[in-house]
């Protein structure tokens, strides 16, 4: 747009386009582009629109119109459009017009799917954590390169050149230190979505991730709980479950921590509420936390572990492809955390087949998220970011991968899922099993049985091109297209805040 009155003549016509005030429900804007909410979507002149100046491109997400003028004009051109519509600016602009975040659209819209919008909070909270799980993984994949034997050789890197035995024990740190604190930046980041204080949430993931050092420990003699410094409850002791790695638990955990700081707030009022509100909030979430959401979730895991024993080995090939669809979902939930025990418990009696099928679905996020790379277009933040994701799941760090980029976009995760599951009838197929545990990727062709090691990579790296493709092509139609588009103009700056309303109501 150019200038005070050209952006009133083309505010006025892509009003005229829109169908009209009548028709449009809300207006809102991102870094480069106009979010508009229509009623009815049959109104809209999309032509008209995109054929005005300064209009860059126009793209559909439902009931939704995005207009793409750019990162210059997008502030001038929402407030001309917004006088053009008869919507007040500081109105139009109530769910987030000043939000960068890659999840401002999913926040405004009446029309959003009330199914979808869980994902679309947690992709809010997750996008400011990013390039911090990118580096993380990748150095973890750096880690995993330089100490897994049968790499390079017999032995590993690390121990063949022994100067670099240090340096990969401090890479490894440096990357595993991030996801095993996952729960505390994920407890700041979705505390501070909901319109909590991100430090009560940040404390709670620690809390979650302490405990069962406390308990196994029997660090800080001043804790004094029943059974020397743990409490059962039906077989589980609550205070030892493991949080580390997880991510479904603390957001759940911390919309309660908001939910109770907030009730506080309205009955305390004075010193009262600055001493007692924070103490009362984290004990009240504590309670509820071990003893409501941690057991609940240990107990659906085992229930999740134990049938899936039993679906694989009384199913075989179907076996295998269930589980390579299931691996990511409890992946994103958390609990395969519970998967660990069975496995121990199969390799002890000879293979498991959790850890080959465990590859397959990294290596299927991986593949996935090269095709997003390869849909972003050159010189695009989007592009890095999901390069640098999709290299540490090839070695056996899948997070950044699900959480930063396949699960934002939908699509890719799905096709993952699908790759996943294929790979994982391949290996039931040739009943590839491992016989230790290692990186569930390409170096975990070392963990593999002697004799299978072919048969492993030929899955996994089937299950990486089938994502690939299918992303790829996918990626191309008009409605994943244009979320790829909008991801491409959305991405967060490094250190940006969560996004989105930033209250309970999204």
């Amino acid at each position: 747009m150019d200038g005070s009155a050209g952006d009133a003549r083309t505010a006025a016509e892509v009003a005229s386009a829109l169908g009209g005030p009548a028709n449009v429900v809300s207006l809102v804007h991102c870094a480069t582009r106009l979010r508009v909410s229509v009623r009815d979507s049959g109104r809209v002149d999309l032509g008209a629109v995109s054929g005005l100046p300064g209009i860059i491109g126009v793209a559909t997400l439902g009931d939704q119109i995005q207009i793409v003028v750019g990162p210059q004009a997008v502030e001038r051109a929402h407030a001309a459009l917004a006088l053009a519509l008869h919507v007040p600016i500081k109105e139009s602009e109530a769910g987030g017009a000043g939000d960068s975040g890659p999840d401002a659209a999913p926040a405004e819209s009446p029309h959003r799917r009330p199914i979808v919008r869980p994902l679309y909070v947690l992709m809010d909270i997750v996008a400011p954590l990013l390039p911090t799980f990118v580096a993380a993984g990748m150095l973890l994949a750096l880690h995993n390169i330089l100490s897994a034997p049968g790499v390079f050789g017999q032995g590993s890197v690390a121990a063949t050149v022994p100067w670099l035995d240090g340096l990969s024990a401090l890479i490894g740190i440096l990357g595993i230190g991030v996801f095993t604190l996952l729960p505390v930046f994920v407890g700041y980041s979705a505390a501070a979505r909901f319109g909590g204080s991100p430090f009560l949430g940040a404390a709670m993931g620690a809390a979650l991730v302490a405990a069962p050092f406390v308990v196994d420990a029997g660090s800080f003699p001043a804790l004094h709980v029943g059974g020397g410094g743990s409490w059962t409850i039906a077989g589980v002791d609550v205070l030892g479950i493991d949080y580390r790695g997880t991510v479904i638990p603390i957001v759940a955990i911390a919309y309660l921590l908001t939910l109770i700081e907030r009730g506080l707030g309205t009955v305390l009022r004075g010193a009262a509420r600055f001493l007692l509100v924070p103490m009362l909030t984290l004990l009240l979430t504590g309670v509820l936390a071990f003893l409501v959401v941690g057991p609940v979730l240990r107990f659906a895991g085992d229930g999740f572990a134990r049938l899936i024993a039993l679906v694989y080995e009384q199913s075989g090939l179907l076996g295998g492809v269930v589980f390579g669809a299931l691996y990511p979902l409890l992946v994103l939930t958390g609990t395969h955390q519970s998967l660990v025990s069975l496995e121990l418990g199969l390799l002890a009696t000879g293979g498991s087949f959790i850890f080959p099928a465990a590859g397959a679905a990294n290596l299927a996020q991986a593949g996935a998220c090269f095709a997003v790379a390869v849909l972003a277009g050159r010189r695009t933040r989007l592009r890095a970011l999901a390069a640098g994701a999709g290299l540490p799941a090839c070695v056996g760090i899948a997070e950044p991968a699900i959480f930063g980029i396949n699960l934002r976009l939908r699509f890719p995760f799905i096709a993952a899922v699908i790759a996943s599951s294929i790979g994982g009838g391949v290996l039931a197929a040739f009943n590839v099993q491992a016989v230790t545990l290692g990186a569930a990727g390409v170096v975990g062709v070392a963990s593999i049985a002697p004799g299978s090691g072919l048969e492993y990579l030929a899955a996994i790296g089937a299950s990486g091109m089938i994502a690939f493709l299918v992303t790829l092509v996918w990626g191309r139609s008009g409605r994943a297209r244009a979320l790829v588009e909008d991801a491409v103009h959305t991405v967060p700056a490094d250190g940006a805040r969560p996004g989105g309303l930033g209250t309970l109501d999204s």
